[in-house]
């Protein structure tokens, strides 16, 4: 008996060996990745050979999965294991049949079985740790990357599966603001494969969030050289380009791009699109929506090209068509950061901000922690929340008349678009001359609400209390105006205020108080030469009136900073001369150029200033022209996005600087604090 069990062994080995032996070609086809042939293999050794071969199937069911027939191959692992069941190997291929389908959490659950069972074995480990990678849980992954590699020292596949946990932790601590971890993990992705490429293209997206853009662009002219030229890279420059303020050359490196798909013709349209952000922020718009309408011509189905188009037109400040078109690419791709935060934007500039708003919640719903939506909350907040203000300064003129001012603001939102103000204001007036001493009081309420995108309403109601030499006035004073938005590069404003004089002591004690109806035009045209004048119509309590026209004609060198220098031309004059109590000509014009510098309104400053300087000549009457010339020099500092503080000084020896013509100076200081955690 024991012989014949012994001659049955060895009759069982010689045919296993030589069914091995007749599979061999099958298993270099899976080694070398050409799934489809040895599927075709498989299937006819198990058609014409052995159909039950345990191996033969096994293969067929690998074979068939990784050329994509996911399906199938786990019905061919399903019956193995009604045959075999409990078969370690069988179950640690139907685990990876659950990868290949994308079924990561009930793979995670057959692993974590299978490492019960046998927890040194290889495979379970690594697919695993694939597992839990593929749910993003990238520090577990590598736990159990390492117990792998303690199994087999050096194993490319666990190295690979190493690599990409750790560019997708390292990845997931960028999102969330953790950029040392990060670059930790780059720094030992590359010691592992030295200049991988794509851990050199995180690296680089790591420096543009840490804005150190110099080694960004280092980086990616390194990329140049190991890719021969990727587009992704040419378009990476042309960002980093962009973010150095060097809009031209961005230019240059989005037309490489474009020359860089003749060998990757696959990369056209992304390549195109990049040329388009490229012109778009050089303001060729012209150009831009010409290509952009040439590549929709050639992909008419892209939502890629509307989603541009959509982008553009923000740009091109024709904010309502932007958003309708937001909207409309969302429709096709709901979770699209680009269409999310984009639609955002458009609303944000017409101030729909409810609207605005959902779509920023939308875009953290898709991506959870995102740095531009959360910087886009803060926006809001910095729009909507609470927020005081004061101003304190001191003024004199030449007249020998000198003033200390205090102010101080307080606003809320009652609902997102109508905001509520309340501010009080105290002058203290005194004269050299007459050693007189008069003060004015007043308190004010406004509201300012968005009615429409185009149009703007806001009004303030106060009370001015006058404390003159001899005795006191209340005044109850208005201010309404309407602002139209006439097109995207055009608004006026049409106002009618009532306030009182109060410049000097002798003013106050005049009682005078004033009637202003007064119509703003104001014209930015989109090759950066703007227009903005205001026409006033006075009328005084003492029956005196006042017709005045100021015009400035200006270009926009910059717009953050703010460059801009230009020609101001100012007329004036008065019905009947009282020049006794004020500066009233019935004739005066005034010509000056100016420049202007300041960062005042770009974001994340933390030193502001602004300069300002002009000088031109006057005539008043029929004088002869005199020579005029002003100053304003502004620092302050920005702590936080919600808090700063201004100090500034200004000096004028124009006639119109003060209400009684002498030369103007001025210096004082203003804090703004914007409660935002209160949003």
């Amino acid at each position: 008996m024991k012989h014949l069990v012994l001659f049955l062994f060895c009759i069982t080995t010689v045919l296993y060996s030589r069914a091995q032996d007749e599979l061999k070609p099958g298993f270099k086809m899976l080694e070398n990745g050409k799934f489809d042939d040895a599927a075709l293999f498989f299937r006819k050794y198990l058609d014409t050979q052995d159909s039950a071969n345990r191996t033969a199937l096994l293969c067929y069911g690998r074979a068939i999965g990784l050329s994509g027939q996911v399906p199938q191959a786990k019905k061919v692992f399903e019956n193995l294991l009604e045959k075999y069941p409990g078969d370690f190997e069988i179950s640690l291929n139907a685990a990876e049949a659950l990868m290949w389908g994308k079924e990561y959490a009930l793979a995670k659950t057959w692993y974590e079985r299978l490492l019960l069972e046998k927890p040194t074995d290889f495979a379970a480990n690594l697919g695993y740790a694939n597992a839990l990678c593929s749910l993003h849980d990238y520090a577990k992954g590598l736990e159990y990357i390492d117990k792998a590699l303690n199994i087999q020292p050096g194993n490319t596949n666990a190295l690979i599966s190493g690599k990409y946990a750790r560019l997708g932790l390292a990845d997931s601590y960028a999102k969330n603001q953790q950029y040392m971890k990060a670059a930790i993990l780059l720094e030992d992705v590359l010691h592992t494969f030295n200049n991988d490429r794509e851990a050199l293209f995180a690296k680089a997206q790591l420096k543009i969030m840490l804005e150190q853009f110099e080694e960004a662009q280092k980086i990616n002219n390194d990329l140049l050289e190991i890719t021969k030229g990727q587009t992704e890279v040419y378009l990476n420059l042309s960002y980093i380009s962009f973010l150095r303020k060097n809009k031209k050359l961005a230019l240059v490196y989005a037309d490489k791009a474009i020359a860089s798909t003749v060998t990757q013709p696959e990369k056209y349209l992304k390549a195109r699109l990049g040329r388009i952000t490229a012109l778009g922020w050089n303001e060729k718009f012209k150009q831009a929506f010409a290509e952009l309408d040439s590549l929709q011509r050639q992909f008419p189905e892209s939502n890629d090209v509307l989603l541009k188009r959509a982008g553009l037109l923000t740009w091109n400040k024709e904010y309502g068509r932007s958003a309708g078109l937001f909207k409309q690419a969302l429709a096709e791709q709901p979770s699209s950061f680009d269409g999310n935060l984009g639609c955002a934007d458009a609303l944000f500039a017409q101030e729909l901000d409810d609207e605005s708003k959902k779509y920023v919640l939308k875009t953290l719903d898709y991506y959870p922690n995102q740095k531009d939506a959360k910087d886009f909350l803060s926006r809001l907040s910095l729009r909507h929340a609470p927020a005081f203000s004061t101003h304190d300064f001191y003024s004199s003129d030449k007249g020998g008349n000198s003033s200390r001012n205090y102010q101080v603001a307080g606003s809320t939102d009652l609902i997102t678009n109508v905001r509520l103000t309340a501010e009080y204001k105290r002058r203290e007036a005194k004269s050299a001359a007459d050693k007189s001493y008069a003060h004015s009081e007043s308190f004010g309420l406004s509201l300012r609400w968005r009615f429409k995108p185009y149009w703007l309403i806001s009004g303030t109601l106060s009370n001015a209390v006058l404390k003159g030499l001899t005795d006191n006035h209340n005044h109850l004073l208005a201010d309404v105006a309407s602002e139209f938005k006439l097109t995207k590069n055009q608004s006026l404003e049409l106002r009618y205020q009532t306030n009182v004089e109060n410049f000097t002591a002798g003013l106050i004690d005049n009682n005078l108080k004033l009637k202003h109806m007064i119509a703003t035009y104001n014209l930015n045209t989109d090759i950066k030469l703007g227009l903005y004048s205001q026409y006033y119509h006075t009328v005084y309590s003492d029956g005196n009136s006042r017709n005045l026209l100021f015009a400035s004609l200006y270009y926009n060198v910059m717009a953050a900073p703010v460059v801009k220098f230009g020609f101001n031309y100012s007329s004036m004059g008065f019905k009947k001369q009282v020049p006794q109590v004020y500066f009233s000509p019935s004739k005066f014009s005034g010509y000056e150029l100016f420049g202007l510098v300041e960062n005042l309104q770009v974001p994340r400053q933390k030193i502001l200033y602004q300069l300002l300087g002009a000088a031109g000549t006057q005539r008043i009457e029929q004088e002869g022209g005199q020579s005029t010339y002003r100053f304003t020099i502004a620092a302050g500092y920005r702590p936080a996005t919600n808090v700063e503080a201004l100090a500034y000084t200004l000096y004028s020896n124009s006639a119109t600087s003060s209400v009684v013509g002498y030369t103007y100076q001025e210096t004082g200081i203003k804090v703004k604090w914007i409660l935002a955690k209160k949003y």
